[in-house]
């Protein structure tokens, strides 16, 4: 009896259950894959997922249609050719890391010291709900220049653009949710950049109007539509990094306590472990621009592609022990924030953020481990989260808790 494809047998539930075992059978049995569970034709060896994310004119992220253009408005996230390379040349410099670096000490780091502050007494809580998650959108408000509008506010604006972006089957209802999410942006972005435009500040919002490229500058709308995406992006991927991270670090003890002995030189590392490890963001999707063969299959134009930046980070043929954590691993960099002319804009931003959050948790709380009365529970494969990240932690005194 002919035993089923890898490919055919997979579920979205699995996958949003725990993907990397079938990841590791898609990259030993069928590397490239019509998964039709997901409608996606689904990369998941590193040379053909790095082979997809650079090769624009052939994988492009300007699919059709898209539901980040029809939400948000033409953007950099997806677009190519000579649009995306004037938007990306004014908006990229705002997020290099000389950029980000100012924002550590004057943003990320007082806004997480004062959300330890509020629970240091505790001995425990859950990290995303307490502070991963605060952090994330409070970080934002402030780095990008929006702090005279609520967090709820933000909030709502990232829930309902988000059912927008999602919007695949073109939902009329669920657009209109967006669609009025996206006017409320651009009636309150409008006068902010009328202010900006004689009042500059450090702001992104404020670099984004008078950065200029050969003369040229993002007009209101482009600056509005791209505002969008920093901010779904933004708002919540930053925050499922430090959760993330707080967990993986932490179901490691012995790793764990190299970090709370040496915070200042192990957090780099171990952020960018846990970004190869267990990525927040899974797949980068791009569309065929013509029939092409991609390991040998046949993909026909217009063929939707998720090159899974995830497996690659997983993927044997490139790593050593792939699904082991190990904060001192020295094999090169991972492929969790893509890579080619779409890799992630705000990706020194989410490490500074993660790497700042994880080292002052390991300094100001004695201790710090998971919460043995609670389990963790991740879940998603486009993008993964933990649901809350409880721990404990000494008393001030060096009691436990």
């Amino acid at each position: 009896m002919t035993q089923p494809s890898a490919a055919a047998t997979v579920s979205v539930e699995a996958l949003e259950a725990d993907p990397y075992p079938i990841y590791e059978r898609l990259r030993r049995e069928e590397p490239v894959s019509w998964v039709e569970s997901v409608g996606l034709w689904l990369v998941t060896r590193w040379d053909d997922v790095e082979h997809v994310d650079t090769a624009p004119e052939v994988f492009t992220a300007q699919t059709e249609p898209s539901t980040l253009n029809r939400t948000f408005g033409r953007n950099l996230l997806g677009s190519e050719g000579p649009y995306h390379k004037r938007i990306r040349s004014i908006v990229e410099p705002v997020f290099r890391p000389g950029a980000v670096r100012p924002y550590i000490d004057s943003i990320i780091e007082p806004l997480a010291g004062e959300l330890i502050d509020g629970f240091a007494a505790d001995g425990r809580c859950d990290l995303m709900n307490a502070f991963a998650e605060k952090l994330s959108v409070r970080t934002l408000q402030k780095v990008l220049g929006l702090g005279a509008v609520e967090e709820e506010r933000l909030n709502g604006w990232f829930n309902d653009l988000g059912v927008g972006a999602s919007n695949f089957e073109g939902d009329p209802e669920k657009q209109a949710v967006a669609d009025a999410a996206s006017r409320d942006v651009n009636e309150t972005v409008a006068p902010l950049l009328e202010r900006l435009a004689t009042e500059a500040d450090d702001s992104i919002l404020s670099r984004m109007l008078h950065s200029e490229v050969d003369g040229e500058r993002l007009t209101p709308e482009e600056i509005s539509s791209n505002l969008k995406v920093m901010m779904v992006g933004g708002m919540q991927e930053p925050g499922d990094l430090i959760g993330i991270a707080a967990w993986a670090i932490l179901s490691h003890p012995e790793q764990a306590a190299q970090v709370a002995a040496d915070p200042a030189g192990l957090v780099k590392p171990a952020v960018e472990e846990v970004l190869r490890w267990h990525s927040p963001v899974g797949t980068s999707t791009r569309q065929t621009t013509r029939a092409t063969i991609l390991a040998g299959v046949e993909l026909e134009e217009g063929a939707l592609v998720a090159a899974v930046v995830s497996s690659a980070n997983r993927d044997e043929r490139r790593w050593t022990d792939p699904d082991r954590f190990d904060i001192h691993r020295k094999e090169g960099a991972h492929l969790a924030f893509a890579i080619g002319s779409h890799h992630c804009v705000g990706s020194w931003l989410a490490r500074a953020e993660a790497r700042t959050a994880i080292r002052l948790l390991f300094e100001r709380l004695p201790n710090l481990r998971l919460d043995a009365d609670h389990t963790v529970e991740l879940s998603g494969w486009e993008f993964r989260r933990p649901h809350a990240v409880h721990v404990r932690w000494d008393g001030l005194e060096g009691e436990d808790t």
